[in-house]
């Protein structure tokens, strides 16, 4: 069975022709990209190195394998990487972003493209989004029962924020469409900000954010209320005109659904304050806080039991957990695991919002979320790690 390297290079090989990948930039370039679709990678990474070119992938959330490119196409596999994603090929000094469209296989994805200035060239990493339509199933994105329950009870509201938080790449826009999608579309007009666009919606109106041109979130933000939109998405609330704006809006009736990058849930309420936000306001507006991260999931076919099981259960006070460990197979291509699962923190913010406004600490919001009983980020992963989904190991890595 190939490993990951051999398979990269077979992909490669067939469309190159060269054993060596070496020959056309052209056709090097594209095989990559295709290689990386089809093996589900969610980055590609281009490193500069003295004596070449090393081209790494992300899959599932870590790097894996890697393909080292001679130092004579470094240069122009650099610059056709570039005019792929439309940015300018006499720039060497100074960071670019670019953008583009790859089909593969009947499946379209979205590319984002950024470069970076190194002491040994120019750095260039693709971000690949897949525009197949993400799962509009709560249960699916690994929301358990009472946490679905919860954001489905924030979103029946007229008015209001939701917040979703976590670090790039957690899943959040996944997570926000499929909220989206348990919405009355014919009864009330939806409206999305986002940079960029991952996914395209029939019945939803969405716009994309340019900041080059100035069409950021704040501007937008500021048109798309004067179009008397019942729903709001704003893909990321950034700063504090943006974080103001999505108050205001949410205080004259319209839902409002946005992100933030913090740790915890708990942590993006001192987080809105920071950007501006007045206590009394935000109590006023606030209907639910959630975190997520992605975890990886374990191989079904392969997947064992812990063989520490009955300590890991004593230590979790989980006496019918089943721990499951890592192994590796054909399907799984050796590493274990296939594909992410999602964990979270969902907290309504009724029993919250006293606090809120009185600006309590997030010392006093956390010990009241422990005395209501609410699940935090690592008591969700460790909850999908006793029923053999993932490994403690994986939960504890990303939290």
């Amino acid at each position: 069975m190939l490993d990951f390297l051999q398979s990269f290079r077979a992909k490669a090989v067939a469309t190159t022709g060269s054993t060596e990948m070496s020959g056309d930039p052209t056709r090097t370039f594209d095989a990559i990209l295709r290689a990386a679709a089809t093996e589900g990678a969610s980055d590609v990474h281009f490193e500069p190195k003295e004596d070449g070119l090393v081209v790494r992938f992300r899959l599932d959330g870590e790097m894996h394998g890697h393909v080292r490119l001679p130092v004579a196409q470094r240069e122009a596999l650099l610059a056709r990487g570039k005019i792929f994603g439309g940015m300018d090929i006499t720039e060497k000094r100074l960071p670019q972003d670019g953008r583009a469209m790859l089909r593969e296989r009947g499946r379209r994805f979205h590319l984002r493209l950024s470069t970076l200035p190194t002491v040994h060239g120019e750095s260039l990493v693709i971000r690949l989004l897949d525009q197949t339509m993400p799962s509009q199933d709560f249960a699916q994105l690994g929301l358990a029962p009472p946490q679905a329950e919860a954001l489905r009870a924030s979103l029946a509201g007229p008015a209001g924020l939701v917040y979703l938080t976590g670090p790039t790449g957690s899943g959040k826009t996944t997570t926000l469409h499929a909220a989206l999608h348990a919405l009355d579309h014919e009864g009330r007009v939806i409206h999305t900000l986002e940079d960029p666009v991952e996914y395209e919606f029939a019945g939803i109106r969405q716009t994309e954010i340019r900041e080059k041109i100035g069409l950021t979130f704040a501007a937008s933000l500021r048109a798309v209320l004067r179009q008397n939109p019942d729903i709001l998405l704003v893909g990321e609330t950034r700063d504090a005109e943006t974080a103001q704006l999505a108050i205001r809006a949410a205080l004259t009736g319209h839902l409002v659904l946005s992100t933030l990058h913090t740790n915890d849930a708990l942590a993006a309420i001192p987080r809105l304050r920071d950007l501006g936000v007045e206590s009394f306001l935000l109590a006023a507006s606030l209907r639910l806080v959630a975190a997520q991260r992605l975890v990886r999931r374990l191989c079904a076919e392969c997947k064992e039991p812990h063989p520490d099981n009955a300590r890991l259960r004593e230590a979790h006070r989980m006496p019918a957990a089943h721990f499951c460990r890592s192994v590796g197979c054909p399907v799984c291509r050796m590493r274990g695991f296939q594909g992410r699962l999602a964990i979270h923190e969902v907290i309504p913010a009724e029993k919250f919002l006293p606090l809120i406004a009185a600006h309590a600490p997030l010392a006093e919001l956390a010990a009241l979320r422990d005395r209501e009983g609410g699940a935090t980020l690592w008591q969700h992963g460790v909850a999908a790690a006793a029923q053999g989904l993932t490994t403690i190991e994986q939960v504890a890595r990303v939290l």
